[in-house]
């Protein structure tokens, strides 16, 4: 089968030195955050090197790894096949000192790259925007053509059915996972079992969508970024006033799909499980659903509406598309869907923050390359992966050849930040995002988490039984 179509149309272990440990700077020790999903089997933080472990310069930062001749490497992701040569091509010019100085990943000539000859064969699958589901892993290993390197949607699945490998022992030294330079609460996010199985490949965001089209009804014109939970609930009853004869616009659209978010969001703690009872007992998650009955109780959300009067308002129609709704929550790499409905009115602000605070906290969802357990080749394929995740010149490239909307980097570099900012319809309210990083929350939201799941499960539970549907209730 030719390996480049898509998936769709169908002991050299490094351990980790002395000198590591001594310049190790993230903590050995039990470390008290959440973990979730497959991470309750262990919360031990992994082991991150520091730039000061590097006396190379950014063109020489991957380590030398001895590939045979015939090796190959497949990569499922996203990403083109002619965008994945690009990037195997850059890495094997770091690796061999091949680039010009002061040449990076935005400058570099494609022409020049594609005289590149690499030492190993190499073939892609596509996956959509987020990575590959369960049921195509399964696909893949049962017909035998299991990528080596791929992006997922389904990281705690991959984990616990044994299609992603621990891979700690084969980035222990990879330069590229500096504290200083990556997101360490993303690197924890894929550790579990005492191993980390994922490395951060990109993030969406939670936020507030609004259709300004609605707003402008209610002589709203513009809408800041940040805002905080006395201007939302302004915000909706503007909107909620222009019902005051007849129902024209609906203010907001399911509140209850904002309660995984607002924990974090408006009481800046770590993420609150919905289907936990000794979670459901914490102040930031009683005070945050008392706040979303409250939203609900005024009239302003879905939950509100019997089912006579959403049909007879929406006439079938999703009521996202509907272009009858105000505002909504969701996340920034479903701003591809909503812009095609409304490419001129789509407006995003970050989620409400309580009254008491300036800033709003990142509330994100992070997807990772995993490495699969049936690899042959694993040192190159963890290099290679944690290169186009992680390396600087690897995402200016894709930035420069591949077009990627809703999404934020998943390293610091300012330069990284400025090209995602650039190439995105809707970059100027990502790029508000880079200053808060460092007080992000993440959230176990990639598909079929079963701790997500469950607690997805529960609110929708919880607000049926708090909010039935009868033909005769009114708002």
């Amino acid at each position: 089968m030719d390996r480049s179509v898509t998936a769709m149309e169908l002991n050299k272990r490094s351990v980790f030195s002395a000198r590591l440990r001594r310049l190790l700077c993230i903590l050995l020790a039990v470390f008290c955050l959440p973990v979730f999903g497959c991470k309750k089997v262990s919360n031990s933080f992994p082991q991150l090197p520091t730039t000061s472990s590097s006396e190379t310069p950014e063109t020489s930062e991957t380590s030398t790894v001895i590939v045979e001749a015939s090796s190959e490497i497949t990569i499922a992701s996203s990403l083109s096949y002619e965008t994945c040569q690009y990037l195997a091509k850059l890495y094997f010019a770091k690796q061999q000192g091949m680039l010009a100085e002061g040449v990076n990943g935005e400058t570099v000539d494609l022409e020049y790259l594609d005289t590149i000859d690499l030492p190993f064969v190499l073939h892609t699958y596509g996956t959509s925007e987020n990575g590959c589901d369960t049921d195509t892993l399964r696909q893949w290993k049962n017909s035998g053509d299991m990528p080596d390197i791929f992006l997922t949607n389904t990281f705690d699945q991959a984990v616990s059915e044994g299609y992603a490998m621990p891979i700690s022992d084969y980035i222990a030294d990879n330069r590229l996972l500096s504290a200083d330079r990556v997101y360490t609460e993303q690197i924890y996010q894929f550790f579990c079992r005492g191993q980390q199985y994922g490395i951060p490949y990109q993030t969406s965001a939670a936020v507030l969508f609004c259709d300004m089209e609605v707003l402008r009804q209610a002589e709203v014109y513009t809408v800041p970024f940040q805002l905080n939970t006395v201007m939302f609930h302004d915000l909706l009853e503007k909107l909620s006033g222009l019902n005051a004869e007849e129902m024209t616009v609906l203010p907001f659209y399911q509140v209850s799909s904002l309660l995984p978010y607002l924990p974090s969001s408006l009481y800046r703690s770590r993420y609150l499980s919905a289907s936990s009872e000794d979670d459901r007992k914490e102040t930031a998650y009683r005070e945050s659903f008392d706040y979303a009955d409250q939203l609900i109780r005024s009239g302003f959300s879905y939950e509100s509406m019997t089912e006579e009067m959403k049909e007879n308002f929406f006439t079938g129609l999703s009521p996202l598309l509907s272009r009858k709704v105000g505002v909504w929550a969701g996340t920034t790499d479903e701003i591809p869907v909503y812009d095609n409905y409304m490419p001129n009115t789509l407006n995003v602000m970050a989620l409400p923050a309580s009254t008491d605070e300036s800033n709003c906290v990142p509330v994100l969802v992070c997807y990772p390359l995993c490495v699969s357990s049936s690899c042959k080749n694993p040192d190159l394929a963890c290099e290679l992966a944690a290169f186009i995740a992680l390396d600087e010149d690897a995402q200016l490239l894709i930035t420069r050849v591949t077009k990627r909307e809703g999404y934020l980097p998943c390293i610091s570099s300012p330069i990284v930040w400025k090209n995602y900012a650039a190439v995105q319809k809707y970059g100027t309210y990502m790029m508000q995002f880079q200053e808060l990083m460092d007080q992000a929350i993440y959230i176990p939201a990639v598909s079929e988490s079963e701790r997500f799941g469950k607690d997805q499960e529960y609110i929708s539970d919880e607000y049926s039984r708090l909010y039935p549907i009868t033909e005769e209730e009114e708002v």
